[in-house]
């Protein structure tokens, strides 16, 4: 088989959806689920091409429609797809759960249990189901060192970590702690007008953004906005609040009811209160 994947680019769901790829002989373009064209253009040969873990507009499908053999999602934002020919949303399963049962399906992959125990651990984690803390794990080694050492050591599904990952593990858990204290710290709350506060979270670089959002939802917030480097956009959110429709109708961007992404435009600079203040005028029309 040859072809190419259009997967989630820095995302544990998309490495993985992007290792069963690679098993099955398709070479992995790695995009933010807001450049999922751009990922297409970068294609200039007639192999057939696949997207896991991330989708289209609505409005864009008819343009690229014919060069997709088939997309796998588990966004809500897809949800406009679901009734086009070769599309497969199912939002009770992760993205690399899609693609591997594709594959298996398509007779490209031999199912085994250590690719079921992979898809599972990063499954419990995208989905932020119980039992997450091994996904958790993964991802927090995943983020340290690349999707070259991902590749390296599960290409055939889970192995069991050397000493060294084991111990750069605590390293990173302790890390991983102190950089979410700092951040609790200088969390803005923004409750204006609104029955519910909600946060914003300002990251000078690359963190657990699922660590810091659901530490203040457990503390009562409805919504969290954490705006990372790039002027890119995360949201986390408790059931008073759908994620996915506001970064969708504010932010060019979509993912899940409790957890979705977006982006400022390049020539847009505002203030993570203006930020803030955007979503509450949205959620006030709402409540």
């Amino acid at each position: 088989m040859r072809g190419w994947l259009v997967t989630h680019d820095n995302c544990l769901d998309g490495a993985t959806a992007a290792l069963v790829g690679e098993a099955c002989g398709l070479t992995p373009i790695f995009v933010e689920p807001d450049r999922v064209e751009d990922g297409l253009r970068q294609v200039t040969d007639d192999l057939p091409v696949y997207l896991a873990d991330v989708s289209l507009k609505l409005e864009s499908w008819p343009q690229w429609k014919h060069r997709i053999a088939f997309l796998l999602d588990h966004h809500q934002s897809a949800r406009p797809l679901v009734a086009e020919p070769n599309v497969r949303l199912d939002q009770s399963r992760s993205g690399a759960h899609l693609m591997y049962d594709f594959a298996v399906e398509q007779g490209w992959l031999e199912a085994s249990s250590a690719w079921q125990r992979l898809y599972d651990e990063v499954e419990r984690y995208d989905l932020w189901k119980p039992r997450h803390d091994a996904g958790q794990n993964l991802n927090r080694l995943f983020h340290k060192l690349g999707y070259p050492w991902y590749r390296e050591r599960f290409q055939r599904g889970f192995t069991a970590y050397t000493r060294d990952e084991a111990q750069l593990l605590a390293e990173l858990i302790r890390e991983e702690s102190a950089f979410v204290a700092a951040h609790l710290k200088t969390a803005i709350k923004y409750e204006k007008n609104l029955p519910f506060p909600i946060y914003g979270v300002e990251l000078e670089e690359e963190g657990p953004v699922n660590i810091v959002c659901h530490t203040l939802i457990e503390q009562g917030a409805a919504l969290v906005i954490v705006r990372k480097p790039e002027n890119r956009l995360s949201a986390r959110s408790d059931i008073r609040v759908d994620a996915a429709d506001l970064m969708e109708t504010l932010f060019h961007g979509g993912g899940h009811a409790r957890a979705a992404g977006g982006r400022l435009p390049p020539d847009q600079w505002l203030a993570l209160p203006q930020v803030l203040q955007q979503a509450a005028t949205y959620l006030e029309s709402r409540v």
